[in-house]
């Protein structure tokens, strides 16, 4: 494979992947002029059309399509081996790309953690993104994701980080004019303050009961929901991250509190990524930190 074959794959797997040079020249930091460049010599190599290309517009050919998903697998096996290779040492340098949640989660507990590591770390390089969307860690190019709930895939490599309690908290004084509270069938004719989920199931031993949180106040942000349910507004369901400290200042109260839930937080790695010793080492940094941050935010 010469240099001129291998720079237009890697131009066209980062075009396709952005769907514009624009996006990809932004990402890799060559003109997109180089890029059309190196792209075209690959078409030209291959004798056949990979991308069509307008003034306004670029998509993938039928047979670029399937270029570039069988290519796309096999350069990310090529970088594993190589990161791979060059981590022989126990030196910690190189990049890492992690995913976790925003919120408290993600702002006040990885972040910190995060960023003392590389600190601690120079050499490192720590690529920190925030979305609750659930990525394919086997198709993506994530080293290292937080997860929360359940694991599906058991080939990927596990560890646990920490058990957060969901709690259904408010205002005392809401509390006060609303006494009879005792089942979560008693919340349905109250005000709700509720984010992304709106379906709020209970579970007690063999009763389940599902209560539309639909109505209200929303806004898919934790602290926010917090500060709402302090003021009095209504029911709002958070984790414990959010509520404990404002129990015990005697802002809020828990209502239901046989009926919370708890859910397992995850850290997650591919198996290719976690044979790097960078890789291996922040989560095990985060691992020994979560737990004695996360108690200090609930004080």
């Amino acid at each position: 494979m010469n240099n001129i074959y291998w720079n237009g794959l890697r131009s066209f797997l980062a075009v396709a992947e952005h769907g514009s040079f624009t996006l990809a020249s932004d990402e890799t930091g060559l003109s997109k002029a180089s890029l059309s460049q190196q792209v075209s010599q690959l078409e030209a190599h291959l004798d056949v059309q990979l991308l069509y290309r307008t003034t306004r517009k670029l998509r993938l050919t039928e047979i670029g399509e399937r270029y570039y998903e069988m290519c796309k697998t096999g350069v990310k096996q090529i970088q594993d081996a190589s990161d791979l290779a060059s981590q022989a040492t126990d030196s910690l340098t190189g990049s890492i790309k992690m995913n976790a949640v925003g919120g408290m989660i993600g702002e006040d507990l990885i972040a910190p953690l995060v960023i003392q590591y590389q600190k601690e770390n120079p050499g490192i390089e720590v690529k920190l993104d925030f979305s609750s969307i659930r990525v394919d860690l086997l198709e993506s190019d994530y080293d290292l994701v937080l997860r929360m709930g359940d694991l599906e895939d058991s080939t990927l490599i596990a560890r646990k980080l920490h058990t957060i309690t969901t709690r259904y908290v408010a205002s005392p004084s809401f509390v006060k004019a609303h006494p009879k509270i005792k089942h979560p069938s008693d919340l349905k004719k109250l005000a709700f303050i509720s984010g992304s989920v709106q379906d709020w199931i209970f579970v007690r031993a063999d009763e389940e009961v599902v209560v539309q949180a639909d109505s209200g106040f929303q806004i898919s942000n934790g602290r926010v929901m917090c500060r709402a349910a302090c003021a009095g507004l209504g029911i709002a369901r958070l984790s414990d991250v959010y509520t404990d400290s404002a129990i015990k200042h005697g802002d809020l109260t828990e209502v239901l509190a046989g009926w919370n839930q708890t859910t397992p937080l995850w850290l997650v790695s591919p198996p290719t990524r976690h044979q790097l010793h960078r890789v291996r080492e922040l989560m095990n940094f985060l691992a020994s930190n979560f737990g004695r941050l996360y108690q200090e935010i609930l004080r």
